[in-house]
């Protein structure tokens, strides 16, 4: 063989292991490597995205109670402790901050409540001093107000309390004394918030306050951010003037919520949110509804929405004394209390007539609001074809304490 059939046959040999490749490459997927670059691209760009739908917060089951309690007591001392020590100089520090016209914002890990409240100690000897738990859920603007009353001269009147431009315009004086406001757990309250935006310019009211939620600075907007004391701060000028000031600090303590979850129902410990915490039927399991669940929800709810609560919960109770097994009731899980409850038409015409809801519509946002929180569960009619029945998951003594404690709210 000469040594031109040998170059023919060496030729013939690459291009037939060439095919035999690409054949490989496009079975296993890789043909992507012997095309142009946009060749890829488009490939590529044209592929669907695959999203997953889990979420970490479904995935984790939330520590109960007596889980949590538990995991507290077998946790070691040094687990507490502040990964920075927090001593006399740092409290000197921050007040010189605040001397310097700017307010502090603490954020981190663990509670920050008993450094805070050391540190108004230490600030007392300068001024008055204000503490708001702000993690308390019947903690207001008028409690803060009537707590800041207490400063000599603020307090115009002796029958209610200040106002915000009343407090404003006392510590807007040059001569008028200081005030430091520690605020914990700002975050919990979107109207203390607002509040302290139209004290926080004030050159003699210092505010010292703490945020525990990851989304908190989502309650300033950038202006608010920005603003700053000026040098110059009449009293025309004191309920104009709206903003923060923030100076940020990170105090990581690693101590656990005992006092800012001292108020919190059990569905807010365990770490159920709004969706999880409501009163499923057919999985009892998601948690039961406590009577200071409920009283929580109703300080929140309109005139209307407590009325219609007031109306369902009576007839509610009027169907239990009737009934023949009244005595067996008040052991019955009150997830399973489906023949106590009232029709949605039944309902509704009632709201109807006792002027409540005039229309379908109305009578849905208002019966929404406690479907959300679980106060009130629904479901199917046997016998019929989408009608459902309405009931709220309490028993008889709880729910008859919950309405008595309604109508005496009233009065």
């Amino acid at each position: 063989m000469d040594s031109d059939e040998g170059s023919e046959l060496y030729a013939s040999d690459i291009e037939h292991n060439y095919a035999n490749i690409l054949k490989e490459a496009e079975t296993d997927g890789l043909i992507d490597s012997y095309k142009p670059s946009f060749d890829v691209y488009f490939t590529h760009a044209s592929s669907r995205t695959r999203t997953s739908t889990n979420v970490f917060s479904q995935r984790v089951v939330p520590l109960s109670p007596e889980e949590y309690n538990a995991a507290l007591a077998r946790a070691p001392a040094h687990a507490f402790m502040p990964k920075i020590p927090f001593d006399n100089s740092s409290f000197k520090r921050w007040a010189r901050e605040l001397d310097e016209g700017f307010n502090l914002l603490f954020y981190g890990l663990g509670s920050k409540r008993s450094i805070l409240n050391d540190f108004a100690k230490h600030v007392s000897r300068r001024g008055h001093v204000a503490v708001v738990n702000a993690f308390h859920p019947s903690v207001t603007v008028r409690d803060m107000l009537a707590s800041i009353a207490r400063v000599p001269g603020v307090q115009s009147t002796s029958t209610s309390a200040p106002s915000l431009e009343r407090v404003a315009e006392h510590f807007a004086g040059s001569d008028s004394p200081h005030l430091f406001l520690i605020v914990h757990s700002l975050d919990r309250s979107p109207k203390l918030t607002r509040a302290i935006a139209s004290l926080a310019l004030s050159p003699h009211i210092h505010i010292a306050a703490s945020i525990d939620r990851l989304n908190a600075p989502l309650l300033f907007s950038a202006s608010q951010l920005a603003a700053r004391k000026g040098s110059v701060f009449s009293s025309d000028r004191a309920t104009k003037n709206v903003g923060y000031g923030w100076l940020w600090h990170d105090l990581t303590t690693l101590a656990p919520y005992t006092s800012e979850l001292a108020f919190a129902d059990r569905t807010s410990i365990s770490g159920a949110s709004a969706s999880r915490s409501r009163v499923d039927v057919t999985n009892p399991a998601s948690g039961p509804l406590t009577e200071t669940a409920a009283m929580h929800v109703l300080a929140a709810v309109t005139a209307k929405a407590k009325k219609l609560f007031s109306l369902l919960a009576a007839k509610q109770l009027e169907n239990a004394d009737s009934s023949d097994d009244s005595e067996a009731n008040s052991a019955r899980n009150p997830n399973d209390q489906q023949h106590l409850g009232l029709t949605y038409d039944a309902l509704f015409t009632l709201a109807r007539d006792a002027f409540i809801a005039t229309n379908d519509t109305a009578f849905r946002a208002l019966l929404g609001e406690f479907r959300d929180h679980g106060l009130v569960v629904s479901a199917a009619q046997p016998g019929t074809s989408g009608s459902e029945v309405l009931w709220i998951p309490l028993r008889r003594e709880r729910l008859s304490k919950l309405v008595g404690t309604l109508d005496g709210a009233r009065t």
